[in-house]
């Protein structure tokens, strides 16, 4: 399988468990600001920037995958997509779920904005 089919059903089988956990899927590979967002989601009333790795290795972290220039490119794309929806004051959440030979691990908070949102 190739990564890009391997990158889809790891966000397919993300977006099922976020939907078990009782979020609500908003967008999909959504882009704001030049940036594609993998799942953005409520969480009551919290909104959650989901950044979805594949991998073929369990047992690291799923933040270990995520490096600072994703960081910055996902408040980049929250403060974005924000703007666009016009949510100023809402909480809002980065998390990272890893997905690995069908296993989903969530990191919630799993970072925050230098500057907030």
């Amino acid at each position: 399988m190739n990564k890009r089919a391997a990158g889809y059903i790891a966000e397919q089988l993300a977006a099922e468990y976020l939907e078990r956990e009782g979020m609500v899927i908003l967008e999909r590979n959504r882009k704001c600001g030049g940036v594609e967002a993998d799942i953005i989601a409520a969480d009551g009333k919290e909104l959650v920037f989901a950044e979805v790795k594949a991998s073929k290795y369990a047992g690291a972290h799923p933040i270990e995958h995520v490096t600072e220039g994703q960081i910055r490119r996902y408040v980049r794309a929250a403060r974005s997509y924000i703007a666009e929806k016009k949510l100023f004051g809402v909480n809002v959440r980065f998390d990272v779920i890893e997905v690995s030979d069908g296993t989903v691990r969530h990191t919630r908070c799993a970072f925050v904005a230098p500057e907030g949102c």
